[in-house]
């Protein structure tokens, strides 16, 4: 189909000035809206996408991304990598860690608080403890005297400093006693505080790897799982296919900021969705000008007809001029999105001094999805007006001329 007449005609539609002021400013309200929505669309889900990375490396990096362990018995803490499966093509798994973890109860004369204590051999155990080496964890956290390495806000929430005794009830075990069943316990010496800029110190704390299996009835050759670090945390979902349901059962972080996470990702969607409005409002004023200019240009249309233009050619002049208007908005929107987006702290910082930091993410592929979908709708709404202007009959449009 030769479509080099059509495109030379919509051309000449676009640019020249219409004698229908209306259907122009229209015209140009389409692109205007087109701009706005594309731009305002590629800042805010950059913005969104930032925010969820920029959680995702502050609040998960201080957790346990999956914690995988036998669906009966344990593994062995000499050969536990031997007892999981191969590993090899599963590059973004980058360490394994044997782990003792349970929840506890943290009882002071001062105050009482809930978390989660971790048994730990190695400082590489947890990105919490890398300021310490090897030495001097094993000062802190020696086996058989169940020292404890708290978090800064905890510290400061129970009131306690470093030799003060902190008592630990383990709430997922329990002991018959003459007064019934009663959580395992067991006093504590705080040997060191931890600092994090994340929440995990209000309530992540970390033992010798023995004392907390002793306390979980666990044999000291053996650990209770293997803690896996994932270059991404949202790739546990992938861990299924690896660690079969039959043979293992997994923890992972969803147990605790899972909801957070979806609540931030249904934000982004709902965020998305209604300046996606501001585009759909956009594009419908296409429609409009595209069918004033059929009534307005009813004439020409009939004349080209009467020269040799088919209806076919008659509905791509139309097509390729709503498809111009969208094109030219959608571009321009992205060029001012990405923009905007890469310099958007620095325009903050115009309006609030203070220093408000927004972590921005632009992501290639979301930009040009952004894009597509602009020029689809644009595409679509051009339909109505061109199937319109095909039946035009020149007949009927000249009679009176």
């Amino acid at each position: 189909m030769n479509l080099g007449v059509s495109l030379f005609i919509a051309l000449r539609y676009w640019r020249a000035k219409s004698a229908d002021r209306f259907g122009r400013l229209v015209t140009n309200l389409a692109s205007a809206g087109i701009v706005l929505g594309v731009m305002a669309l590629i800042i805010v889900l950059s913005v969104m996408s930032g925010l969820e990375n920029h959680q995702k490396q502050q609040v998960l990096s201080a957790i346990p991304h999956a914690i995988v362990m036998k669906q009966e018995g344990n593994f062995n803490l000499d050969t536990y990598k031997k007892e999981l499966p191969t590993l090899s093509h599963f590059a973004d798994i980058h360490a394994i860690t044997p782990i003792n973890t349970t929840n506890a109860i943290y009882q002071t004369a001062q105050g009482v608080s809930a978390g989660q204590v971790i048994g730990v051999q190695h400082p590489s155990d947890d990105p919490l403890l890398e300021y310490l080496d090897q030495t001097q964890l094993n000062n802190l956290l020696p086996v058989g005297e169940f020292k404890l390495i708290i978090g800064s806000q905890l510290a400061e929430k129970l009131n306690i400093q470093i030799g003060d005794k902190v008592r630990l009830m383990l709430t997922e075990e329990s002991q018959y006693t003459p007064f019934g069943r009663v959580p395992v316990q067991r006093l504590f010496t705080v040997s060191d505080i931890y600092f994090a800029p994340s929440e995990a110190s209000s309530y992540e704390t970390f033992a010798n790897l023995a004392d907390i299996g002793r306390l979980m009835r666990i044999q000291p050759s053996e650990v209770q799982g293997v803690r896996l670090f994932l270059s991404d945390p949202f790739l546990i979902t992938e861990l299924p296919k690896i660690f079969t349901p039959t043979n293992y059962k997994i923890e992972d972080w969803r147990a605790q900021k899972g909801e957070y996470f979806q609540a931030v990702r249904m934000e982004k969607n709902m965020m998305g969705l209604l300046i996606s409005l501001i585009i759909i409002v956009a594009v419908s004023n296409i429609i409009t000008s595209l069918s004033l200019m059929v009534v307005d240009k009813q004439g020409e249309i009939a004349i080209l007809q009467t020269q040799g233009l088919t209806k076919t050619q008659v509905r791509w002049i139309f097509i390729l001029q709503g498809f111009l208007v969208g094109a030219v908005g959608a571009i321009i929107g992205a060029l001012l999105g990405v923009l905007i987006t890469l310099n958007l702290n620095s325009i903050i910082g115009w309006f609030n001094p203070a220093g408000l930091f927004l972590p921005t993410d632009i992501s290639a592929t979301q930009v040009l999805v952004i894009i597509g979908f602009s020029l689809l709708l644009s595409l679509l709404s051009t339909l109505y007006p061109a199937y319109r202007a095909s039946k035009v009959e020149p007949a009927e449009a000249l009679r009176y001329e």
